[in-house]
């Protein structure tokens, strides 16, 4: 009996040198196809990944046949090769290709053809990983994500393959941001593990509720994506989905000290604009809260042209003195209008807001910054350092100070 060996999704430049190189040395143990063949009777895929739509070939080629995989990775894409051990391909090698790297890759598939397919990757011919610990790699459905978020993916067809990948409604329309830190009385071991632990917080209390929720980590966030039930039109409006949150906020910080704040983008059923929900939860994360301080949604944020003015105006001059009397006249309203539309479109009279904003920066040149509490207070416009202490301590939770000894949550 031949094997049958298909070179399935291998350019032109590659394919007459590997069909040379395995015409050589098995000729009498290997029959080759390529693409054009009946590809469904292969024992064997050499499959080129050359871009992104071709990892999602490979899933789907893994999904219609079960058989062996020896994947060639272009080197432009070498920092997607955690996919290969996501999908449990049995061998993966660089391109420019080495003759001796490919003739091990094909060796050992050849010797294993009697063996339980749950084998061992190979890098460059040499066994790197067992499949079994595949799982610790980020999931290809997070890697399709990444990729929408980051609107790399702009083909159609692409999009197609790209939908593949996850089971019938499962894919999320909603994009939430989260940050946090550990209090200074957090248990050292739930600070250790402060990223498993809330990702465990929300799948138990998301349980049920969605089909699925993703965990994308993002810079020093975390995105959870998940999918609207069919019901809802409106995330700001599902009471339930708030109720969710802000049991998984309060829990976190009292049984834990875990302290985490969530952005909440707006609902995108058209896989392109995903990215808008991303966008929208990361800005309204860093914006006064219409309600909790530790919860916004990105919907409750005005869109009145005036309040949209004004609010702009106090996130650059935020450092300054101003007054709600300044503001209404910078767009010209009068100041009687201006309180009461700023408090309907904001859920915060004036100096609310500005003190939000003022503290938001104040965390920010805490975290980034070596300024004294005495400077970052006057940067912020609070008149004197103990007065901006007192609110610190009144929105936070813990002063200035601890705060600085706080550790910030990373999740990547």
């Amino acid at each position: 009996m031949k094997y049958i060996v298909c070179l399935e999704n291998v350019n032109a430049a590659a394919y007459p040198l590997l069909e040379k190189w395995l015409q050589e040395k098995y000729e009498q143990q290997c029959a080759i196809r390529s693409r054009f063949g009946n590809y469904e009777e292969a024992h064997i895929k050499v499959f080129q990944i050359s871009e992104l739509s071709d990892w999602l070939r490979v899933y789907r080629s893994m999904k219609r046949q079960r058989c062996f995989y020896i994947l060639i990775l272009d080197r432009k894409w070498h920092h997607t090769s955690p996919l290969a051990l996501k999908l449990q391909a049995h061998s993966l090698v660089l391109n420019p290709l080495k003759k001796s790297a490919f003739i091990r890759s094909v060796d050992d598939v050849l010797g294993m053809m009697q063996k339980n397919p749950a084998v061992l990757l190979q890098l460059e011919g040499k066994k790197v990983i067992a499949s079994y610990q595949t799982a610790k790699n980020e999931p290809l459905e997070n890697y399709v994500l990444r990729q929408l978020l980051h609107q790399t993916i702009q083909s159609e067809n692409i999009m197609m393959d790209a939908l593949s990948v996850f089971k019938e409604n499962t894919f999320p329309n909603a994009v939430c941001y989260v940050e946090g830190f550990a209090h200074l009385d957090c248990d050292p071991a739930d600070e250790n593990r402060s990223a498993p632990l809330i990702s465990s917080y929300f799948k138990t209390a998301f349980e049920g509720k969605v089909p699925r929720l993703y965990f994308v980590p993002f810079r020093k966030s975390m995105l959870v994506l998940f999918r609207q039930p069919e019901s809802v039109c409106s995330l700001k409006d599902w009471e339930e989905g708030r109720r969710i949150f802000e049991s998984i906020i309060h829990n976190l910080l009292k049984k834990h000290r875990i302290q985490i704040y969530i952005g909440v983008g707006s609902l995108y059923n058209d896989p392109h604009l995903l990215h808008y929900s991303f966008k929208e939860a990361e800005l309204a994360r860093s914006l006064p809260p219409f309600h909790e301080v530790s919860l916004r949604y990105y919907e409750e944020i005005s869109k009145e042209p005036n309040i949209r003015k004004s609010t702009e105006f106090i996130h650059t001059h935020f450092g300054e003195e101003m007054t709600a009397k300044d503001v209404a006249k910078h767009v010209n309203l009068s100041y009687s209008h201006f309180i009461r539309l700023f408090k309907k479109e904001t859920g915060n009279n004036f100096s609310e807001y500005v003190t939000f904003v003022r503290l938001r920066n104040g965390v920010r040149l805490l975290r980034q910054t070596n300024y004294t509490i005495e400077e970052v207070a006057e940067v912020t416009g609070f008149n004197t350092p103990n007065y901006f202490s007192s609110t610190f301590k009144k929105f936070v939770g813990t002063t200035p100070r601890e705060f600085r000894l706080t550790r910030e949550i990373v999740f990547v």
